[in-house]
C-alpha cells in the first residue's frame, strides 16, 4: 500500500522524479510539508495592483492574439487585455500555444501572477488561469523542489497521497495529551498542512505537527539523560592534576573561563557518574587546551583517552598540538585515519588494545569495529555538530559508561542550548586569551579588487599569509558564484610574484596534508580554498582573510572563517566580498564588520536566516526537523518541553514514541 506506485497518477517516472527528492514512499510524501505557500484565496481589483506583489482577480478577456515568431527557436506568444470593474491591464503568455483552443473573449474568468510593470502600465506574464472559481481560490502549497520535477507533479501526487492518510498516518498522542495541549488528531494536521482550507486551518495543522517534533526531540534527550544518571561509571578519576601545575606548562597563561570550565570537568569526574558535557566557546577561545587537560586527569587515574575530529586535517592538527603539550608528561598519543597505510594501522590498533597508547586521536575511524580499547574512560568528540548521535552512541559504546566531553566552536545562545542538549551539561567558554587583537573586519564590493589586491601585497610583504575562501570549487551552471580554481588561475596570473597554492575537499587526502604542511610552515603566501578551511585549523601567522561571493554564506560560517585568523598578537583582517544588494545581506555584512562575539553574532544568524539555514541541519546535525524552526516557534518548544516533564514526572511515556517509527536517537544529529 505504502508504494508510490500506487498513487492516482504516478506511474514509474514520476515516481523516480520523487525519489531525487528523498521520497520513497507514501509515508515520505505525506512528511514532505510545504516550504511556502501562495494565498489565492482573495479577489483583489486591478486598482489595488502593486508592482512585484502577487493578485488574484476575476474580470474577462478581450483582444486575444495568438502568433508564432518565425526566427530562432519557434516562440509562441499569447496576448490579451484583462479588464475588471476598476481597470484594465496587459496579460503575455509564452510557449503555451495550446492555450488557443482554451481561453475564451468576454467570459469571466480567474487570473494569479506576479505584477510586472512596463512604463506606465501593468502587466502580467504566464499567470495561472481558471473558468472554475472552486477550482482556483484556494491556499496553494509551495514544495522544495530541483530542476528534475515542477510544483505541479509534487502537488499532484501529494493531492493523491491524501487518500491514503487514514491508513498510513498513526497518531502517537492519546486523547487526553491532545485536549490539555490543545492539539488537533495527526491525520488532520497531514491533510491541513497540504492543503488548509483556511488561515485557521493551517495554523492548527501545524502547530500540532510542530509540538510533536519537539515533543518527540525532548522526550528523547531526557531519556538519554535519564539513563547517564542511573548507573555510576566503573572508571574512578579522583586524582588530578592541579590546574595550576598544568598552566605552568603551557607557553600562555589560562583564561578564567578556562579555568572554570576545567573545575567543571572536575566536578564531573569526582561525581561517580560519566560525564556528559557539551563545551562551547568562540573560535579561538582554547577549547583544546580544556580537553587535553581532562585527558590528562583520565591518564594520572590509569585509564585512556580517545578523542574524534570531523576530519583529517583537524585530527591531525589536534595530533601535533597534544605531541607539544602532553607527551613530556609521558603520555603516549597515537593517530588514527581511514587512510593510513595497513601495517602502520595494525600497529596503531595493538597499542590501542594493549594499551600502550593513552591518547587516540582520530576521525570517524576511532568507532570501526576493529578498534579495541584496554580502558577508555574518557572520549572527546570536536565541532559536535558535524556528529550524530548514533555516532556519538557509537563511541561511547567503544566501552562501558565511559565520561563524554563534547566540543563545538559554534556557539549556541544559552536558553536554546539548555533545551536542544537537553542530556548534557553545558560549559561556555567566552573568554579570549589576553594577547588577541580584534579581527578588523570590511565588507566590500567588486569595485575594491584592485585595492584587495594591493592589500594582499602588503600583507606578504611583511612575511605574514593570506587565505581566500570561495564558496564552490568548480564553476556553477546555476549560480553566478565564485570557484576556487578560477580564483587560482586568476590570481596566479595577476600576482606571478607571489607563492599561492588552492586546496579544496576534492583533492587526496595526501595532497591537502601536503599543501596544509607548506602553509604552516611560511612556504606558501596565499591559500585559495573553500570552507573545508572553516573548523580548527591553527595558523598563527595568516593574518588576512577574504571571503569571496560572502553573501553565500551564513553568519556563523563567516565567523567560524574569520577565525582563522586572529590567532596570534599581530593586527589580523577580514575582508567580505558581498555581491548581494539585499537588505538581509547587507544586514548580515552590517553584524559581521561590527561584531566580533560569537555568541551575538549566532543570535543575529538565528534572527536573519532561521535556524535551518543557521545549523545547517542536513550537515550540521541539529535536529533534522521537518517543520519546526527553532527560532520562530519556541513557545511551541516551551510547551512542549513542558509536556514531557509532565508526562515523565506522572509515568505517562508511552513506549510506542521511542519506537524505530518515531525515533528520534538514531536518526537525529544533537
Amino acid at each position: 500500500m505504502n508504494e508510490l506506485t500506487n498513487l492516482k497518477g504516478v506511474g514509474i517516472k514520476a515516481s523516480e522524479k520523487l525519489n531525487t527528492l528523498g521520497i520513497y514512499t507514501i509515508n515520505d510524501l505525506l512528511e514532505y510539508y510545504p516550504r511556502a505557500y501562495v494565498d489565492k484565496s482573495h479577489i483583489s481589483h486591478i486598482s489595488n495592483a502593486r508592482e512585484g506583489e502577487y493578485i488574484a482577480l476575476k474580470g474577462m478577456l478581450y483582444n486575444l492574439t495568438f502568433r508564432q515568431l518565425p526566427y530562432g527557436r519557434k516562440l509562441h506568444i499569447t496576448t490579451a487585455d484583462f479588464k475588471d470593474e476598476t481597470g484594465q491591464i496587459n496579460i503575455t503568455w509564452f510557449n503555451q500555444s495550446y492555450l488557443k483552443n482554451i481561453l475564451k473573449e468576454n467570459s469571466k474568468i480567474y487570473l494569479f501572477g506576479k505584477i510586472e510593470k512596463k512604463g506606465f502600465f501593468f502587466s502580467l506574464s504566464n499567470p495561472e488561469y481558471s473558468y472554475n472559481e472552486n477550482d482556483f481560490f484556494i491556499i496553494q502549497p509551495v514544495y522544495s523542489k530541483n530542476p528534475l520535477i515542477n510544483q505541479y507533479e509534487i502537488r499532484k501526487a501529494v493531492k493523491s497521497a491524501t487518500v491514503f492518510i487514514d491508513d498510513l498516518v498513526k497518531d502517537p498522542f492519546p486523547e487526553y495529551l491532545k485536549k490539555k495541549y490543545e492539539l488537533c488528531d495527526k491525520g488532520y494536521a497531514v491533510r491541513n498542512i497540504h492543503f488548509p482550507t483556511s488561515d485557521k486551518d493551517f495554523f492548527l495543522a501545524r502547530k500540532r505537527l510542530v509540538f510533536e517534533e519537539f515533543f518527540l526531540m525532548q522526550l528523547a534527550l531526557f531519556t538519554l539523560k535519564d539513563r547517564i544518571r542511573k548507573e555510576k561509571t566503573p572508571f574512578i578519576i579522583n586524582k588530578f592534576s592541579s590546574i595550576n601545575k598544568f598552566e605552568e606548562k603551557l607557553p600562555f597563561k589560562l583564561t578564567s573561563a578556562q579555568i572554570q570550565a576545567m573545575e567543571e570537568i572536575q566536578k564531573d569526574f569526582k561525581s561517580g557518574f560519566p560525564m556528559h558535557r557539551l563545551l562551547q566557546g568562540d573560535v579561538g577561545s582554547g577549547k583544546t587546551v580544556i580537553a587535553l587537560y581532562a585527558v590528562i586527569c583520565a591518564f594520572e587515574n590509569g585509564h585512556q583517552s580517545a578523542f574524534m575530529a570531523p576530519t583529517e586535517l583537524l585530527a591531525s592538527q589536534h595530533f601535533n598540538t597534544a605531541k607539544i603539550l602532553l607527551e613530556n608528561l609521558g603520555i603516549r598519543i597515537v593517530l588514527l585515519t581511514g587512510h593510513m597505510k595497513k601495517k602502520e594501522k595494525i600497529s596503531v590498533l595493538e597499542k590501542i588494545e594493549n594499551h600502550e597508547a593513552d591518547l587516540i586521536i582520530g576521525t570517524h575511524a576511532i568507532i570501526q569495529d576493529d578498534v579495541k580499547f584496554k580502558k577508555l574512560a574518557l572520549c572527546i568528540t570536536d565541532e559536535q555538530h558535524r556528529f550524530g548521535v548514533q555516532q556519538r552512541s557509537d563511541f561511547s559504546a567503544k566501552s562501558q559508561l565511559p565520561h563524554l566531553l563534547v566540543m563545538s566552536a559554534t556557539p549556541i545562545p544559552r536558553t536554546l542550548a539548555l533545551i536542544l542538549y537537553g542530556d548534557l551539561d553545558i560549559s561556555s567558554v567566552k573568554e579570549l586569551p589576553r594577547n588577541r587583537k580584534r579581527v578588523l573586519t570590511y565588507s566590500v564590493d567588486e569595485s575594491f579588487r584592485t585595492r584587495i589586491h594591493n592589500f594582499i601585497k602588503k600583507i606578504v610583504s611583511k612575511n605574514e599569509q593570506v587565505f581566500v575562501v570561495c564558496p564552490s570549487i568548480y564553476e556553477n551552471e546555476v549560480l553566478d558564484i565564485t570557484n576556487v580554481t578560477t580564483k587560482f588561475n586568476q590570481m596566479q596570473n595577476s600576482m606571478p610574484d607571489l607563492s599561492i597554492l588552492m586546496l579544496h575537499g576534492q583533492m587526496k587526502n595526501v595532497e591537502k596534508n601536503e599543501i596544509l604542511e607548506k602553509f604552516i610552515k611560511n612556504e606558501i603566501s596565499v591559500l585559495v580554498t573553500t570552507s573545508i578551511i572553516e573548523v580548527g585549523i591553527d595558523i598563527p601567522n595568516a593574518t588576512l582573510m577574504i571571503i569571496e561571493d560572502a553573501q553565500q554564506f551564513g553568519l556563523s560560517q563567516l565567523h567560524q572563517l574569520r577565525g582563522r585568523v586572529g590567532r596570534s598578537d599581530k593586527q589580523s583582517y577580514c575582508i567580505l566580498i558581498n555581491q548581494s544588494d539585499s537588505v538581509i545581506s547587507k544586514k548580515r555584512m552590517e553584524v559581521m564588520v561590527n561584531s566580533n562575539d560569537g555568541f551575538y553574532i549566532s543570535e543575529q544568524d538565528l534572527m536573519l536566516r532561521g535556524p535551518g539555514d543557521f545549523f545547517g541541519i542536513k550537515q550540521h546535525g541539529l535536529p533534522d526537523f521537518k517543520i519546526a524552526n527553532i527560532y520562530e516557534d519556541m513557545d511551541i518548544l516551551k510547551l512542549a518541553q513542558q509536556a514531557v516533564k509532565e508526562e515523565i514526572q506522572q509515568n505517562n511515556i508511552y513506549k510506542q514514541l521511542l519506537s524505530n517509527e518515531f525515533d528520534f536517537l538514531s536518526k537525529t544529529k544533537l
